[in-house]
């Protein structure tokens, strides 16, 4: 069901002002109810885990290291969105990727889902 938080087709590559594909990002939408999110986000793409500081979050125009928005709650209200920006060079090979989200709610404890979206 957590699932449902990946907002479909939102996985792209991200390119500079020169072209060059310097990460690649994705964003979710809450259609299922409120959580507040008290830290430990993860992530693991196509089976290796992404270091924290290579991880952007944003929310309400607010964007943070993955480390840096741990260290206090956020609530993530029906309606809103959390985008994600993964720091690789070169970004993201055309083809399905399976990205693992972790994280620590406050009303579930630990929650991890999984989805799979194509880079064309």
């Amino acid at each position: 069901m957590l699932r449902q938080l990946y907002e479909k087709n939102s996985l792209k590559n991200v390119v500079d002002e020169n072209n060059n594909k310097v990460g690649f990002g994705f964003s979710l939408f809450n259609r299922l109810g409120t959580g507040t999110i008290e830290g430990g986000f993860t992530l693991v793409v196509d089976g290796e885990e992404v270091q924290p500081e290579k991880i952007r979050i944003e929310k309400g125009g607010v964007s943070s290291r993955a480390d840096e928005f741990a260290k206090s709650p956020v609530r993530f209200t029906v309606g809103d969105r959390i985008s994600f920006f993964i720091e690789r060079p070169g970004g993201l090979q055309p083809g399905v990727h399976k990205i693992v989200v972790k994280a620590v709610t406050r009303e579930y404890g630990k929650i991890e889902f999984d989805f799979s979206d194509n880079i064309l």
